[in-house]
């Protein structure tokens, strides 16, 4: 993995340093899968294959996976921290939220044109790029902004969020994320979302769900 990313075992490390009560293993999973990603198509950019199929598909489901959870942020977290935050160093980390989302968008459009072009240089570089700038918004976001939710909204405001996400994404996008998601996932992480869900859900995601996932990733 790309050296621009932080390792699974990296993160969870450095979150067992973080106090709270509020489990985030949600956003933490998701995190851990767009590192996963972005360690793939870095090591594929390395290896001069960032044009391959494999990689093109990794990056398709990627960016779409990135834009819904930035956009579910943007719409129905942030906005309600803002409603209820009262101290100057708690609105800063709320608009670094914002400016962090920001300054990743250019690089994802910087890709996607790359991509076109078939241009493998800026390929690359924007994909170290992108590594950098997201691991250093994921790992901010964990320390300050997480805490900073479970003092605010509390348990009812994150399960609220999560009530949101899953309303958006319907059963379509459930079938897509959790076997995107989990796909190397800690097995404890692994065990605890897939325990989150109903017992007919379970069923789909290893009998349905999981399989096609493997195979239109060309996993195995």
């Amino acid at each position: 993995m790309s050296d621009t990313t932080e390792s699974a075992e990296q993160a969870y490390a450095r979150r067992a340093e973080i106090p709270g009560t509020i489990d985030f293993t949600m956003m933490y999973v998701a995190h851990d899968a767009f590192n996963r990603d972005l360690g793939r198509l870095c090591a594929a950019a390395d290896a001069g294959k960032s044009l391959s199929p494999a990689a093109l598909v990794t990056w398709q489901m990627f960016s779409r996976q990135l834009h819904f959870h930035h956009t579910a942020e943007d719409v129905a977290l942030w906005p309600r921290l803002y409603e209820v935050v009262t101290e100057a160093t708690e609105k800063q980390i709320l608009e670094d939220m914002e400016t962090e989302h920001g300054a990743l968008d250019p690089l994802l459009q910087r890709i996607d044109a790359a991509i076109v072009r078939g241009d493998e240089r800026t390929l690359g570089e924007s994909l170290t790029a992108l590594a950098q700038g997201l691991t250093v918004h994921m790992c901010h976001e964990e320390e300050d902004a997480l805490p900073l939710i479970e003092r605010r909204l509390g348990q009812a405001g994150w399960d609220a969020f999560g009530k949101h996400v899953r309303s958006e994404a319907g059963l379509k996008g459930g079938a897509q994320y959790l076997p995107w998601v989990l796909d190397s996932a800690r097995p404890a992480y692994a065990t605890k979302v897939l325990g989150m869900l109903p017992a007919p859900a379970r069923l789909l995601y290893s009998r349905r769900w999981e399989p096609r996932y493997r195979r239109t990733q060309g996993l195995r």
